[in-house]
């Protein structure tokens, strides 16, 4: 699906295979050898600094980590999990401490490379017996998508002229979605914050939602809506994949069922109170299986 999309937008690509028993970023973006005096890189850097030259610099770039979770993100990918939180200009991985003489140009005092803020990472995950859990700073940087096991076929149109996106007009695209829709959002925001579904996650669960989601909703939703969606549609994947998932509201031990009763009945009344035009499905779906266990304990 990250290839297809790249193809689609005429972006780049770059498959990075996670292997097992990575540990910090130096299995992902390689190191310097002090002996020889050379740095050896991994494919991440060379995707890294492909994507600011200039065929690439003005189009979206993804880095695709393949079963990033045979080992453990918040080891190998943890400098990229805080760069990521940065402004775009202070996002830098540094590769030396001492400056190179002939460093290739694209880097900063010849020693640090810039993030540049047209890369976009993806990740692929399965959950067996192999991999890891994700912590919960990862997911809280990251948007979910969950693919299922039984995919639905369709007939694509493969006769479309080739389009090619500029990554500076993607992002005034967003930019000008997250304008219009600003005040849907910000009255949401102001909803939610108010409701007794926000009370009872954070008296019976002790969850609560701070200024990243916030961030994350802000940009997430009005995408959304200028794609044709429903605001409760996007505000039910935003808080199944964020606020309700397994291991944060649900899957645990420490709550019963009637707490997860009153969750439901919260999280219904804030949707009528909403009118929104879809139900909060996924969301539901995670909440009565939770109840489901609760009952059969």
């Amino acid at each position: 699906l990250a290839k297809a999309f790249a193809r689609a937008i005429g972006g780049g690509v770059k498959t990075i295979s996670v292997q097992a028993g990575w540990r910090d970023k130096a299995d992902l973006i390689g190191h310097f050898n002090d002996f020889e005096k050379k740095f050896k890189e991994e494919e991440v850097l060379q995707a890294i600094y492909e994507a600011q030259c200039p065929h690439f610099s003005d189009r979206p770039y993804i880095i695709l980590l393949d079963e990033m979770n045979l080992s453990r993100p918040e080891q190998y990918f943890a400098e990229f999990l805080s760069a990521l939180e940065l402004a775009p200009k202070d996002r830098e991985l540094v590769l030396s401490t001492v400056s190179h003489p002939n460093a290739p140009e694209q880097l900063i005092d010849g020693r640090k490379l810039r993030i540049p803020e047209n890369i976009w990472f993806i990740g692929t995950a399965n959950h067996d017996e192999t991999t890891f859990e994700f912590a919960d700073k990862t997911y809280d940087r990251a948007h979910v998508m969950e693919l299922p096991r039984h995919k639905n076929t369709f007939d694509i149109n493969k006769n479309l002229e080739p389009v090619t996106y500029s990554f500076d007009s993607l992002e005034a695209a967003f930019e000008q979605a997250s304008y219009k829709h600003y005040g849907k959002v910000e009255k949401l925001l102001k909803d939610m914050d108010k409701s007794e579904f926000s009370k009872v996650l954070e008296r019976d669960f002790n969850v609560s939602w701070g200024n990243r989601l916030e961030r994350h909703l802000i940009r997430f939703i009005p995408v959304m809506l200028e794609c044709g969606s429903d605001l409760g549609f996007a505000l039910d994947h935003m808080l199944a994949t964020k606020v309700l998932r397994a291991g944060k509201a649900t899957g645990r031990y420490d709550t019963e069922h009637e707490n997860i009763s009153n969750l439901i009945d919260a999280l219904i009344e804030f949707w009528d109170g909403q009118k929104f035009d879809t139900q909060p499905d996924a969301c539901l779906h995670l909440l009565e299986r939770d109840l489901n266990k609760k009952s059969s304990l």
